[in-house]
């Protein structure tokens, strides 16, 4: 009986075009599940959520970083989800994902902060292609490598540093050299004042794992940028 009131249910709704793709598909309301060949997107909101203290401490060290460069040209929302796998992802100029587990990985602020900074710097990078293609200018971030770490005492200043010189087009090519995402997760760091070789020390951390590849997919996420080299 139960089964025909279903049934008769989802017929209703197909007649009067209430159906969509999501939480209220005929599928799932004649059988309780999604069918097998449809991969959902999840909402972020709805993914399992961090302790509040894994969180507010994302918040705290990647506003740091944020505040402390101000010609990043990126100011994400820094979203901590509650799995233990390894997780470190973007969705555009907005999105910062990172798991709890990655956190938890993080001895230390200093590292956490290093870690923030990679997948930051993949941002920075994107966006400034974009204007590059668009013809559109925007304050570097980088131009202050090999500059003293803290140059008169005052760390803020290192990243106040970061639009002095503009992006260098390829010889001959007519095109805009792709900027070091090394050199600027190294700026950002430094500019928030840690040291730029915790890079080096969190790079094991970095390797991403099957369940946070999945997610990342399945959210639409940027894929993966190669590998940088920290140090050069």
């Amino acid at each position: 009986m139960n089964r025909l009131a279903a049934l008769a249910a989802g017929c209703a709704l197909l007649s009067i075009g209430c159906v969509h793709d999501g939480e209220g598909s005929v599928w799932k309301l004649l059988t309780g599940s999604e069918p097998t060949n449809r991969v959902a997107t999840p909402d972020p909101k709805a993914l399992p959520p961090a302790s509040m203290k894994t969180a507010t401490r994302v918040e705290l060290v990647g506003r740091k970083v944020i505040e402390q460069n101000t010609f990043s040209g990126v100011e994400p929302h820094f979203m901590t989800i509650g799995i233990k796998e390894t997780a470190l992802f973007h969705r555009g100029a907005n999105d910062l994902i990172i798991s709890e587990g990655l956190v938890e990985k993080c001895g230390s602020d200093a590292e956490l902060a290093a870690v923030l900074c990679s997948e930051l710097a993949q941002m920075v990078v994107e966006k400034r292609m974009s204007k590059a293609l668009n013809r559109e200018e925007e304050p570097p971030v980088g131009a202050n490598a090999g500059t003293p770490l803290f140059p008169d005492g005052a760390a803020s200043e290192v990243g106040k540093q970061a639009g002095s010189a503009p992006e260098k087009p390829l010889r001959g090519s007519g095109r805009t050299e792709r900027p070091d995402a090394g050199r600027i997760a190294r700026d950002l760091l430094s500019g928030a004042g840690y040291n730029p070789m915790e890079l080096d020390r969190v790079q094991p951390l970095l390797k991403p794992s099957e369940r946070g590849e999945k997610l990342r997919k399945q959210m639409g996420a940027s894929a993966p940028a190669p590998e940088p080299v920290w140090q050069k």
